[in-house]
């Protein structure tokens, strides 16, 4: 298996939807130095920690580096489970300090070094969330897939539009005064587009529910990645072929001992013949 394959495998993972986390299997590796910062990874049950979110709604985009999210007026459940991950971020590091630091470090020091995913929110307001969108050589490296799971640009994301995410926990960075979980935005899906109509007639449908739109509602929770998909094909048909390669290798080496071992019978009964007939030779003189 060539190491792009390799490679793949590691970073692949499930994606786990936030009401599915359990975060007694995440599992924190000790911090290691990496130049200017110590990292250490997090992963959910010894794979990469990719989370899928609720619906959100965008809120705004900051100069294309950062996008603002706000859950839904009735449904926080995903902040308050970002809240539970950054609770128990906050407890791992405090009963890990001792071997990850060579000292117990105080809660409340910690607490107040803990840079937090969430944010709190005003009492009549509703929970928002930042999140970094990531370039290279000035390309955004997140996905942002439309309704019908093809690729779109990140300004098609009006504000307002209800989105889904996906989101890779990486780990923990600890620099000099703070320390972050430090998250990837891999994937963005459009669900539902904010696009006001003024239409001259009423358009409402009395009870019965389109074909379409039931079809559409079987993914709304779904990020899917068709190069992810095809890569699956690939390693599994890279497996069956590796599988019978190694098949045929092995008969090939039974083959082989069994020619060789026919040789040596044929030798040995080709040096009996021989010392016969080198004694009848004998007897004759």
């Amino acid at each position: 298996m060539n190491n792009i394959y390799k490679e793949f495998i590691i970073k692949m993972g499930e994606v786990t939807r936030y009401n599915k986390l359990q975060l007694n299997n995440i599992q924190y590796d000790k911090p290691e130095n990496k130049g200017t910062v110590y990292f250490g990874s997090m992963l959910y049950d010894l794979n990469p920690l990719l989370l899928q979110s609720s619906r959100l709604k965008v809120k705004g985009i900051e100069k294309q580096k950062y996008i603002v999210l706000e859950t839904d007026e009735s449904d926080f459940s995903f902040y308050d489970k970002l809240v539970q991950l950054d609770d128990h971020i906050l407890d791992a590091t405090y009963q890990n300090s001792e071997e990850w630091f060579n000292k117990e470090l105080p809660m409340d020091i910690l607490e107040n070094m803990y840079k937090r995913i969430t944010k709190p929110f005003k009492k009549d307001e509703k929970p928002s969330l930042e999140l970094k969108l990531p370039y290279h050589s000035d390309k955004l490296q997140t996905k942002v897939y439309g309704q019908t799971n093809e690729l779109i640009d990140l300004d098609s994301l009006a504000v307002g539009s209800t989105v889904i995410l996906m989101l890779q926990v990486k780990g923990l960075k600890f620099l000099k005064q703070n320390y972050y979980c430090d998250t990837y935005l891999s994937q963005i899906k459009l669900i539902k587009e904010t696009v006001a109509i003024k239409p001259a007639s009423c358009l409402i449908e009395d009870d019965e529910v389109g074909a379409s739109e039931q079809i559409d509602g079987n993914y709304d929770y779904e990020i899917l990645d068709e190069e992810i998909l095809k890569k699956n094909k690939e390693i599994e048909e890279l497996k069956s072929s590796i599988l019978k390669n190694k098949q045929i290798i092995e008969e090939d080496e039974n083959n082989l001992e069994t020619i060789i071992s026919e040789k040596k019978d044929s030798i040995e009964q080709k040096k009996n013949e021989l010392s016969k007939l080198e004694e009848q030779l004998q007897n004759i003189k």
